[in-house]
């Protein structure tokens, strides 16, 4: 893990500053304490810093190709590099060290932007070509690895981080008003989008080229497969065979690799499959405490898998007062964030950080096997559907008047949600399950905004695999949103801002070209979610772990909000405070709070994101940034 940045200057006529990107690669020093480099040649700079995991003595970065005019700069693992590094060297490249990074430039050589067509990992990096003038950004199939491009003023600048772009004033930090909106539905920014109006991520399995006197130019590199493939034979042990070459696969380094374990069956499943090939790994879990932590403990869950396998097993308690982690975890984020897991895994992170530098967690299994709740909704939809839609109509009428438990469940919120989604195209009823507000309640927050952009958004990103069917054109959507601007984002920040890298076996390109193909009856047998990975991994993992209810890696947040976090919950949420921003309808949100606190309703999703938003928006627009006195302009007003 590594954080990269850097500014080249469009019109050729400003040279690359080292000291512009060298305070860039400051604001990252987080994401890679154990080294920095910077190279300036012509009108670009290229920065790094590095956290050594592969060739700790000889990674050093920026690396650069035998005549020393191609430079490379890489945030993430290549985890096929040995073998590419032997295709290298049989086909004449000199490489100088055993670093994963340097086979970049040389594949950059033979294969110009198609290199990433070869790469097996999680990465960002960018390539300077002096003597074509070219700069090459890239990014991993799945967004592992984050990339922020900033265009204006004659200059492109990129970071790792939304940060190192406001640290050097490369944005204006005006708010864009299309990702709030998405943000207040969905709970994050999904790429292109950033929160800033003149910020956007480069997307996942994307390559953007920048030439002097030529438009950038963006690429697709790869998507996820289409139709139906049955492997035939023992699909059972086909999938168990994939998942053990993905796992092998995340364990290449030179430094030991820890793992996060909780009570589920993706983290047990990477594991088990880590203990299977002797890699004796010490496993770290959480465990909630304060109110309405009863039935949210995984902890005997995770002690009996690594008794099993002989494992130590650190517990690391996250307590209901986190207030004072709320506002380093909302800078962390880099852009407003609302998953409650953020504060676990933040937690979490920093414990394994201080004894380990990886860990491997089961993030990405839900998305590949179909394993969340509104995966199952789907299914179920389209059995709904053939209800007469008059009966429809009416049941959806006497739902909707069932008044809120008082207990905070979400299980009439959620049958609300279904028969509200029951008509529509496959894309529409997903794009209602996931929000975060109907229609007349995200007017009512947000009157100046639209509350239906995620539907045109996820529409598009399921497109390519309509003739997938429901479930795995929703699945495309997750991938396409969901993983990396959610889960793989948090994971991203909240572990970098511990200095710690985060692996996902399961978000493994290998591993998702064999396995997303497979018919859904694999995925969802009956009432039962994941049924071939459970399948898999049945002979590995104790029988309690197929009979637990599926928690998620989330405390008990409504509660919190009700009792230990109220005070900061509405200090953030003050009618004053919501007057200053001007983005938001006071009295609507003053309504939510009182609902929520008084026990009326369950608003927990969407006052933790207003919640996060606020705290945001003081450290990255209120804050004013130390931008370096240097002597080139300032990059924006």
């Amino acid at each position: 893990m590594c954080g990269i940045a850097g500014l080249l200057w469009r019109d050729g006529q400003r040279a690359g500053d080292a000291t512009l990107v060298g305070a860039m690669c400051d604001a990252l020093r987080h994401r890679g304490p154990d080294d920095e480099g910077v190279w300036a040649d012509g009108p670009a700079a290229i920065g790094m810093r590095r956290l050594s995991i592969i060739d700790l003595a000889g990674g050093h970065q920026p690396i650069f190709n035998e005549t020393g005019r191609i430079g490379v700069v890489m945030n993430g693992e290549i985890y096929n590099y040995r073998a590419l590094r032997e295709q290298l060297l049989a086909r004449g490249h000199v490489l100088r060290t055993h670093s994963d990074t340097e086979v970049l430039v040389h594949l950059y050589e033979d294969y110009g932007e198609h290199l990433v067509e070869h790469l097996r990992g999680m990465f960002a990096f960018a390539i300077w070509d002096a003597d074509r003038g070219t700069l090459l950004l890239g990014r991993d199939h799945f967004g592992i690895k984050p990339l922020y491009v900033a265009e204006g003023h004659g200059f492109v600048a990129f970071a790792s981080e939304l940060k190192a772009l406001v640290a050097v004033g490369a944005t204006s930090r005006e708010i864009d008003g299309e990702a709030l909106d998405l943000y207040l539905q969905l709970g994050y920014v999904p790429a292109p989008w950033s929160i800033f109006r003149d910020v956007r991520k480069l997307l996942p399995a994307h390559t953007l080229t920048i030439r002097r006197g030529e438009s950038p130019r963006q690429r697709c590199y790869w998507q996820l497969p289409t139709g139906t493939v049955d492997p035939g034979g023992d699909v059972v042990a086909y999938v168990r065979e994939a998942l053990d070459d993905a796992v092998a696969a995340h364990l290449v380094a030179d430094v030991p690799i820890a793992a996060f374990l909780s009570g589920g069956i993706d983290s047990s499943a990477v594991v088990s499959g880590m203990a299977g090939m002797g890699y004796a790994s010490r496993a770290f879990t959480a465990r909630y405490h304060g109110s309405g932590a009863e039935g949210t403990d995984e902890v005997p869950l995770a002690r009996a898998l690594a008794n099993r396998y002989g494992l130590p097993l650190t517990v690391v308690d996250v307590e209901p007062a986190v207030q004072d982690l709320l506002s380093p975890i909302c800078h962390a984020l880099d852009e407003p964030l609302a998953d409650e897991s953020a504060v676990p895994t933040w937690i979490l992170s920093q414990a394994v950080a201080a004894s380990y530098k990886v860990v491997l967690a089961g993030t990405g299994g839900d998305e590949l096997f179909g394993g969340y709740r509104r995966h199952r909704g789907l299914a179920l939809a389209d059995r709904w559907n053939r209800v007469p839609p008059l009966v429809r109509r009416g049941v959806s009428r006497l739902a909707q008047a069932i008044p809120e438990p008082r207990n905070g469940s979400l299980s009439i919120t959620r049958l609300k949600r279904f028969v509200r989604a029951g008509n529509g195209t496959p894309v529409e009823r997903y794009a209602d399950f996931v929000a975060r507000l109907g229609p007349a309640e995200f007017t009512a927050v947000r009157p100046q905004g639209r509350g239906d952009r995620h539907t045109a958004h996820f529409g598009a990103l399921g497109a390519p695999g309509t003739a997938d069917g429901a479930l795995r054109s929703a699945l495309r959507i997750d991938y396409g949103c969901y993983l990396p601007d959610d889960i793989l984002a948090l994971s991203d920040r909240v572990s970098s801002a511990h200095s710690l890298e985060v692996r996902v076996p399961f978000v493994d390109v290998r591993l998702v070209e064999r396995l997303f193909t497979l018919p859904d009856h694999y995925r969802i047998r009956g009432s039962v979610q994941k049924w071939v990975l459970r399948e898999a991994v049945r002979p590995r993992l104790t029988p309690n772990h197929f009979t637990a209810p599926k928690r998620g890696f989330v405390g008990p947040t409504a509660s919190w909000l009700r009792n230990e976090m109220r005070a900061v919950l509405e200090d953030e949420l003050a009618a004053a405070r919501m007057q200053r921003l001007g983005l938001f309808d006071v009295r609507a949100i003053g309504e939510l709070l009182q609902a929520h606190t008084t026990r009326r309703a369950n608003h927990e999703s969407t006052l933790w994101a207003l919640m996060v938003f606020s705290l945001w928006h003081g450290h990255y627009v209120e804050q004013q940034p130390a931008v370096p006195q240097l002597t080139v302009p300032r990059l924006a007003p």
